[in-house]
């Protein structure tokens, strides 16, 4: 095992690939790094990826929940980005992960070479319309993914034992067209931790970073699935926007976790841009 001790735990991480070193945030939280790791491959000869399970997350130590926050996970970014010793390091983010990466990249924006966000948000702001009109028709949307938005309201399970069996029910509500056994199994070798999951949510109605977004000096891409109804097209396209020089790429066939749904796409557009910057 690789851990380094920040901020007064252990993080645990794996370093692959070759190219721009990039620091990869998973999201969830209550999740880790395993199904990104397994699933980004092809972005390992042009990136080397650094791969770390957030404090309380995976193989990481698991300290007090209070201690779980996004202002505090993003010293933890730094803190790894020192023991890695680079001057400068690339954060690419998903979900959860890219709120980490944006409060990072407004707190440390000398320390970010690149920064990617892959459907994810800056928090709290109010869209404008044109940014709404980039939601499709709600029609599209299936009784497999009503059911499980419904969960989603309700809320996580306590334990991975009661969590496990609902995973299927519950992926719909991050797919367009991917079946949900794909994304389940995935998420299934993650080691899996509701009672974070649940703090997280609960830590979000009071974080933002929208006002700070115009201080991101990194070249920045963002990516968002047409389809997502987590982390919705406006906030894509306020990142876009509110960010300098950001640049927007829409899956126009994907939910929450593009580069399973459109691959090649997905794929395609990382490594064009980041041989562009």
């Amino acid at each position: 095992m690789t851990t380094v001790r920040v901020n007064g735990v252990e993080l645990y991480y794996e370093v692959v690939g070759d190219g721009v070193p990039f620091i990869v945030l998973h999201g969830g939280l209550g999740f880790d790094h395993v199904h990104l790791k397994m699933t980004f491959g092809p972005l390992q000869d042009a990136m080397q990826m650094v791969y770390v399970d957030q404090r309380n997350n995976g193989r990481s130590e698991h300290g007090p929940l209070e201690d779980v926050t996004i202002p505090q996970l993003a010293e933890d970014v730094e803190g790894l980005r020192e023991h890695l010793g680079l001057d400068k390091v690339g954060v690419l983010g998903h979900s959860y992960g890219g709120f980490v990466g944006l409060e990072y990249a407004t707190r440390y924006p000398d320390r970010v070479s690149h920064l990617i966000a892959v459907g994810t948000s800056p928090g709290a702001f109010e869209p404008t319309e044109s940014e709404l009109a980039e939601r499709p028709d709600p029609s599209w949307i299936t009784p497999e993914i009503e059911k499980a938005m419904a969960l989603f309201a309700v809320g996580m399970p306590a334990t991975r034992e009661e969590f496990e069996p609902l995973l299927e029910d519950f992926v719909p509500i991050y797919l367009k067209k991917l079946g949900p056994a794909v994304l389940a199994g995935l998420l299934a070798a993650s080691t899996i931790d509701p009672a974070v999951a649940a703090h997280s949510m609960q830590m979000l109605p009071g974080w933002s970073v929208d006002a700070k977004l115009g201080a991101i000096r990194a070249p920045t891409l963002v990516l968002c699935g047409r389809y997502d109804l987590l982390t919705t097209p406006e906030c894509a396209k306020h990142l876009s926007t509110a960010i300098p020089d950001a640049e927007l790429v829409w899956l126009e066939e994907s939910g929450h976790f593009p580069w399973l749904e459109e691959p090649d796409a997905f794929f395609a557009a990382v490594k064009e841009w980041l041989a562009r910057h």
